[in-house]
């Protein structure tokens, strides 16, 4: 076995319980199944952090394709813009003008 280190980890019972089992089952130590799980947990957060790192570089392509496709004028900002037509209308529908 490679460079092992000893590490005390508390587990509830059933969970003991259940590593145990599934070690005898296939005919390995507690800590081998510990260790195998913890190496697929990590994959998959490491999976997951690539997958939201591409999301984001995606985002960053579309935004960088949409300026270039509207000659660098910015984006209106759709929040300002759904605000100001609620109000007008609120105004209008209380007979306000501006």
């Amino acid at each position: 076995m490679e460079n092992l280190q000893r590490v005390n980890l508390l587990l509830e019972k059933r969970q003991r319980q259940a590593l145990e089992r599934l070690a005898r089952q296939r005919n390995r130590s507690v800590s081998d199944l510990v260790r195998e799980y913890i190496t697929a947990g990590l994959r998959e957060d490491n999976s997951q952090q690539r997958e939201r790192m591409l999301a984001l570089e995606n985002a960053r392509a579309l935004k960088v394709r949409v300026m270039k496709r509207r000659k660098k004028k910015p984006v209106v900002n759709t929040i300002k813009v759904v605000e100001q037509m609620r109000e007008e209308r609120v105004n209008e529908l209380l007979g306000r003008r501006r």
